[in-house]
């Protein structure tokens, strides 16, 4: 029987839940809505110009066929608004966004298309096997942009911020690389910040509460954020660095609960 590689990262494993590495927990959600398999098929087809495969290490100047100066990684992408937008604006960097959720890459996938887009490739497999794949200190910037609160507390074990993610983001960020991290989750952003402090090795550029709620200059509204919003629920923009001075706290590491 033939299937195509599209269909085969999303097969079903025992437990009736998308392909993930053996061992590894799931950190996406849903996959896909209300997409036939033949409209599957014609997305893989329109991905190949654009696809950042990760079965072997990846060759950016391969990837890109030019020298990449300043690479921005963005995790779990959504529709890509964002990062289509920003690609676009900022056609100095290359752009690598990595997705699961088959609805968002196709509405990249035609604003690549429509917009002529040359510096943005896109990712369609496990955002923590496509880090693996990346080049030691090949990354300028590593963005999470609203990543899935998984908000019940037997779920908070899938949230993609933890110490695994962390590790892979030291492996793969330039010694001045920047991990930017948004949310309008409260109990997120403090899972967020028990994560980074617990890890040793990133700590907030930040020097007073105000600067987590100003956006950065490259930031764009999305239609998500915007609905958030309105909703009642206030964004938090957090950029971590390596090498911070620490000597305007006096904090120490949060004590790592065990999930209940």
């Amino acid at each position: 029987m033939h299937t195509t590689s599209f269909t085969n990262i999303f097969m079903k494993n025992s437990e009736n839940e998308p392909f993930v590495k053996v061992g590894r927990m799931r950190s996406f959600g849903r996959t896909s809505s209300r997409m036939s398999l033949e409209e599957q098929n014609k997305l893989e087809e329109r991905l190949n110009a654009y696809s950042c495969t990760v079965t072997n290490t990846i060759d950016l100047t391969t990837l890109f066929g030019a020298d990449v100066k300043h690479l921005v990684v963005e995790l779990g992408m959504g529709n890509g608004e964002s990062i289509g937008i920003r690609s676009q604006k900022e056609n100095d960097k290359h752009f690598i966004g990595c997705e699961v959720y088959k609805n968002g890459l196709l509405s990249l996938v035609r604003t690549i298309e429509e917009e002529n887009i040359k510096n943005l490739k896109i990712c369609s497999d496990d955002a923590r096997e496509l880090l693996e794949q990346l080049p030691i200190k090949s990354v300028d910037e590593l963005v999470v942009l609203y990543p899935d609160p998984w908000p019940k507390n037997k779920q908070k074990k899938r949230r993609i911020i933890n110490e695994e993610l962390l590790n892979l983001a030291n492996k793969v960020l330039k010694e001045d690389g920047t991990l930017f991290i948004a949310t309008d989750i409260p109990d997120y952003m403090m899972w967020i910040l028990r994560e980074v402090y617990n890890h040793s090795v990133f700590f907030p550029t930040a020097i007073s509460p105000e600067e987590w709620a100003t956006p950065p200059l490259w930031w764009h509204s999305t239609k998500y954020e915007q609905k958030a919003i309105i909703q009642g629920r206030k964004p938090w923009y957090m950029p971590f660095k390596r090498n911070v001075d620490k000597s305007n706290t006096k904090c120490k590491p949060l004590i790592k609960q065990a999930d209940k």
